[in-house]
């Protein structure tokens, strides 16, 4: 590939203010590039259209850049990537691989901005038929009045298929940030919704808001502009699920759209500014698949639509800059596979599309597992827990959860005596002693010290193929073999403070009280508790619920379904009474439990890393 870039240049002459901000004048006016927050490359769970809503209207909402954008042109992808498993392979599809299948008919694609609705076009007509299995189709040119720096613009796409055929996946609608899902049996339908933007979504298709099994709908993948880009750094960034927002779901979005630490960092007014980006990536991707494969195991359109955009940017690229966070998710037993094979091929795959370009890499997150083994023995209905490393944390007074036993009155959670350096007792139904199976100790995540590396991941790196992950920092720090240009490094932003290479227990983390009851006798159920500070909740994050005042036997886990003020509700329901002074925590990850607990960070670890990452390293992404 050809890029007419012109030669590299500095802060100075960028015109870029080192406190945020672009103040200079246009550096290329006629270049598309990278501009809009939230926008994402398609990927997900395939939706079928449902008798009564085959005409779509999907809006979402994109922020623009710290600078005037004026041109616009959006594409609409005939395929999607799928998520964890062989992801990223542009697999998706709404037939058979090899054979044509649904094509989705769009009706009317439009742009609103400033309150003004401004139409989009394909080859001068104002409908287009997108194939599946291609790469779709881009809007001609958009040309409309300037847009603000920082304006929010929204993206109208109005489409429709036969009953029960299929829609390639995009986006989760941020019902916060005015996204909508309408549904109806005609096109003519849905357009009174343009004179009533803020419509609630029809119901039938907006299901599991906040959760992973929400709906995603048809929009632009692939979004550029031109304008009065001031020379700031734009990235092309290649990322897996941790970068792709894998760890939050659309009603924890922040305001310009932004899920997940990544997009948030990049996106936030620190040190040379927001960073104008697009994610190639998506959740499970694997940098061993991305940009080569054919056929049943194709991940080489994405590449090919931003071929597409070279060629009519003149031959110039939509971006100054790769930034790289996969390799996480390429673990494999042998090291020289790990960093060679997997990770340096892509390395090498993208320099060669992209010759000359800078690629800033970021070192992973860590891995570890929450649980450990014992055996269990018992007298009548005491159980003696024994783990052969130490109890690694546990104290008396603790809840944790055992599963794996047989029988199955050993399972379930329990509040703990500790009786020594290895021991601990609980009081159960009774069983036959001792009990048999791979028994499992949870607590949670509530000490550090408690965790366990997962394969691959331990601290530190020692040259065996064990500490694979920590070697690959290594690598990526000192910029072996040349696998990137500058690295901008992870790891102390969401690091335990006590424990290395591990994520921070709950006790190391913020937590909250509640100012006043929930429940009335344990049996009538709830669904809010009112706390003393909810700044350290969002929307789709697990809870924890601890006794007061030490906080460590655990009275209930919940999800958090909103926040209002000083009252966060659950997305379910509860009976447990919880009085004044109960103690709420939230966990570094999720939880995940197969094969490892601690991969994607919650909130309180995206935020720790978004601050722990220092926005002066931004100017690594200077060429």
């Amino acid at each position: 590939m050809t890029r007419l870039i012109g030669p590299s240049m500095g802060l100075t002459s960028l015109g870029v203010a080192t406190g945020g901000g672009g103040v200079g004048g246009p550096v290329d006016p006629d270049r598309y590039m990278f501009f809009a927050s939230r926008n994402r490359a398609a990927s997900g769970n395939i939706v079928t259209a449902l008798a009564g809503t085959e005409y779509v209207c999907c809006k979402i909402v994109v922020n623009t850049p710290q600078y005037v954008t004026r041109t616009f042109r959006f594409h609409l992808p005939g395929f999607a990537s799928t998520e964890g498993g062989n992801s990223p392979q542009e697999t998706i599809v709404t037939g058979t691989i090899g054979v044509p299948g649904n094509s989705v008919i769009v009706d009317k694609m439009t742009a609103r901005t400033g309150g003004v609705f401004y139409d989009c076009s394909f080859g001068g007509n104002a409908t287009v038929t997108v194939a599946d299995q291609t790469n779709g189709q881009w809007t001609d040119a958009l040309t409309i009045p300037d847009v603000a720096a920082e304006s929010a613009m929204e993206i109208w796409l109005f489409y429709h298929t036969a009953t029960a055929e299929k829609i390639w996946p995009v986006y989760r609608i941020q019902q916060h940030r005015g996204e909508r899902i309408w549904g109806a049996a005609s096109h003519a339908a849905l357009l009174p919704f343009m004179t009533d933007p803020l419509a609630a979504s029809t119901a039938a298709l907006d299901t599991g808001y906040g959760t992973l099994a929400q709906p995603q709908y048809y929009n632009a993948d692939f979004m550029v502009a031109k304008g009065d880009w001031d020379g700031r750094p734009v990235a092309l960034a290649f990322v897996d699920s941790l970068g792709e927002s894998r760890q939050e779901f659309s009603s924890a979005a922040d305001d310009r759209g932004n899920l997940g630490w990544f997009r948030r960092w990049l996106d936030m007014d620190g040190g040379l500014g927001r960073i104008p980006f697009h994610m190639v990536g998506m959740p499970g991707c694997g940098s061993v698949r991305e940009y080569t494969g054919t056929g049943s195991a194709i991940a080489t359109r994405r590449r090919d639509i931003i071929r597409e955009i070279i060629a009519f940017n003149g031959g110039q690229w939509p971006f100054t800059v790769i930034a790289n966070q996969l390799g996480q998710n390429d673990a494999s037993t042998s090291y020289n596979t790990w960093f060679n094979t997997n990770y340096r091929s892509n390395v090498t795959r993208v320099r060669a599309e992209y010759p000359g370009c800078k690629i800033v890499a970021f070192p992973p997150l860590g891995r570890t597992t929450i649980t450990r083994t014992v055996t269990l023995t018992s007298v009548s209905t005491t159980a003696t827990a024994t783990m052969a490393s130490g109890l690694n944390g546990l104290v008396s007074g603790q809840t944790v959860s055992i599963s794996g036993a047989t029988p199955a009155a050993y399972n379930g959670s329990y509040v703990i005596t500790v009786t020594g350096a290895n021991t601990f007792t609980y009081t159960f139904a009774g069983g036959t002693s001792p009990a048999t199976g791979t028994i499992t100790v949870n607590e949670q995540g509530l000490h550090a010290g408690y965790q366990v590396f997962g394969a691959n991941n331990t601290w530190p790196a020692d040259g065996t193929d064990a500490s694979g992950k920590w070697r690959l920092r290594d690598d990526i720090l000192a910029q072996t073999s040349g696998c990137c240009d500058a690295a901008i490094d992870t790891y102390a932003a969401w690091v335990s403070p006590s424990v290395a290479g591990v994520w921070p227990g709950m006790l190391e983390l913020p937590s909250t009280t509640l100012t006043a009851q929930s429940g009335t006798d344990g049996i009538a159920t709830y669904n809010t508790i009112t706390v003393a500070d909810p700044s350290i909740f969002r929307p789709e994050q697990n809870i924890h619920i601890y006794s007061g005042p030490a906080g460590i036997a655990r009275l209930s886990t919940q999800i958090v379904g909103s926040i209002s003020g000083n009252v966060v509700t659950y997305q379910g329901t509860s009976a447990v009474v919880l009085p004044i002074g109960t103690v709420v925590r939230v966990a570094a990850s999720i939880g995940e439990l197969s094969p490892v607990s601690f991969v994607h960070p919650q909130a309180v670890i995206i935020d720790r890393i978004v601050a722990g990452i220092a926005q002066s390293e931004k100017s690594k992404f200077v060429v």
